[in-house]
């Protein structure tokens, strides 16, 4: 980088007006219409986007791609879509022009697809034209490709939340489960198991179950299901978190 020579301090973002990144080598930014993306507008890019990948041999790694760009006098606005396995997730972000500033991280919405992706794209030093441009990228995808160095790709977490579907009452992060006296719990490696202590069974049982006047003979119904599902020939039912 001998354009830099002479300069005391050269920022990463500087440079990056002079290179691909932080799309792939090769990416010529054409758009569908022939016009060339200047390299300054999107200066860095980082990406969440979320990906079940298997290990072991030919690993498939997310593809990010710009689809769409928007430069006006009033605003800038740039969209990125990832693929992975056939799904897309859509993320965006417009920022208005008295708002906008070179090198300077903006955090990239969701418009379409998981909600775990997410994103920041930094803007170079841009020239905002007098007349609306548009670059769209959609026929020639393949011409605005992320760098995968810019991508990272991990499995979201499978439990999100307790929801308690009679309020709708939420509890999410470090939660702490507690149960009553009579339940014992036992963890074993990612499994946990429920049971009643001993003696529980005569502690808990209603005093109408120790009259002798038939079936029932306070008029109360037994349980026997819990949300349909019926115990093994055990009398057992497992839970599953999911």
């Amino acid at each position: 980088m001998s354009a830099y020579v002479h300069m005391a301090t050269a920022q990463f973002e500087n440079a990056n007006a002079l290179r691909s990144y932080p799309f792939q080598e090769g990416s010529t930014l054409v758009d569908d219409t022939g016009k060339r993306l200047p390299d300054n507008v999107v200066a860095d890019l980082h990406m969440f986007v979320p990906a079940d990948m298997a290990e072991g041999v030919g690993v498939q790694h997310p593809e990010v791609r710009l689809t769409s760009v928007h430069l006006s006098q009033s605003m800038v606005s740039v969209c990125f879509v990832s693929r992975f396995r056939g799904v897309a997730s859509a993320l965006s972000v417009t920022v208005a022009a008295p708002n906008l500033r070179p090198y300077v991280p903006y955090r990239l919405e969701k418009l379409a697809g998981s909600h775990d992706i997410g994103g920041i794209v930094t803007f170079g030093e841009i020239d905002l034209p007098g007349f609306p441009e548009t670059y769209r990228f959609v026929k020639c995808g393949s011409a605005a490709v992320v760098h995968p160095c810019c991508v990272v790709a991990a499995k979201p977490a499978g439990l999100r939340c307790f929801v308690d579907r009679r309020s709708d009452e939420r509890v999410s992060g470090d939660v702490r489960i507690d149960f009553s006296g009579y339940v014992v719990t036992e963890k074993d490696g990612k499994s946990f198991r429920l049971s009643l202590s001993d003696g529980a069974a005569s502690e808990l049982t209603a005093r109408c179950e120790s009259l002798s006047d038939g079936v029932g003979p306070c008029g109360a119904t037994p349980i026997r299901t819990i949300n349909g599902i019926r115990p093994d020939d055990d009398g057992n039912i497992v839970l599953w978190f999911h």
